[in-house]
């Protein structure tokens, strides 16, 4: 089903998907456990981008997860895009999922989301049209950091820091990846994520991310793939500042 149902509640732009739902599932771990719902959600990783008002759509994808939720102990969801011609079919399949009563919670938008098509996987989708290609960001945002702690000169010395910390945390990762410590999987990522993030290393923080949410769902089949993509991130991420671009 397509977004453009009448009103906008604001001005459409061209997002990354996987970066979108990754905030979004983010959000829904930290929050649905206080509403007594444990949530465990996998992104698949891909390129795409959609033309869409972003934080309107965030607000009615997180409300209506919320519903489904409201009577689980525990709410898994796998994320899925799927091409469709000039559009992208955003595919959300639910565990558990109630198919006949989901179009009666409070917050389904008939004009927005609609059953998966597949019956073999309960959940929802909705339909988007395509963004432009995104433009690869740098590594780092020198400038940001600066803004970050005051000048550049803090700003290096906090990526410093982080720099010297990253051997350790990516070798504590990678013998939690070994030995199936799913737990331990997730902690390590989310200490990286989030030092990634206050070192504006955004890319590194995504890739932690990926290995958070295994953790936190106790499925780490695929970890080991995502932990050498971690690798490949964090190598171009220390030839960029060591090359002081």
């Amino acid at each position: 089903m397509k977004l453009y149902n009448g009103i906008m509640a604001e001005t459409p732009e061209d997002f990354s998907v996987q970066r979108f739902v990754q905030q979004l599932f983010e959000d829904l771990s930290l929050t649905l456990p206080s509403l007594g719902c444990r949530f465990e959600g996998v992104v698949a990783p891909t390129a795409a981008t959609v033309h869409a008002p972003s934080q309107f759509l965030k607000n009615k994808l997180f409300l209506l997860f919320a519903d489904i939720a409201a009577k689980a102990d525990t709410l898994k969801v796998q994320f899925t895009p799927a091409p469709n011609g000039a559009d992208l079919i955003l595919e959300f399949t639910c565990q558990p999922f109630d198919s006949q009563a989901f179009e009666t919670l409070p917050n389904f938008d008939k004009g927005l989301f609609g059953l998966l098509t597949d019956q073999q996987k309960p959940g929802f989708q909705l339909t988007l049209p395509g963004g432009m290609p995104a433009k690869k960001a740098p590594p780092l945002d020198w400038s940001q950091l600066a803004q970050l702690y005051g000048s550049p000169a803090n700003g290096r010395q906090v990526l410093d820091q982080f720099l010297a910390r990253c051997p350790t945390l990516l070798a504590e990762l990678q013998t939690a990846i070994r030995s199936a410590e799913s737990t331990a999987v997730l902690r390590f990522a989310h200490t990286l994520k989030g030092s990634a993030r206050g070192v504006t290393a955004v890319a590194v923080a995504e890739a932690a991310f990926a290995l958070e949410t295994l953790g936190r769902t106790g499925n780490l089949s695929t970890a080991s793939d995502l932990y050498k993509a971690l690798l490949d991130t964090y190598d171009e991420f220390i030839l960029w500042v060591r090359e002081g671009q």
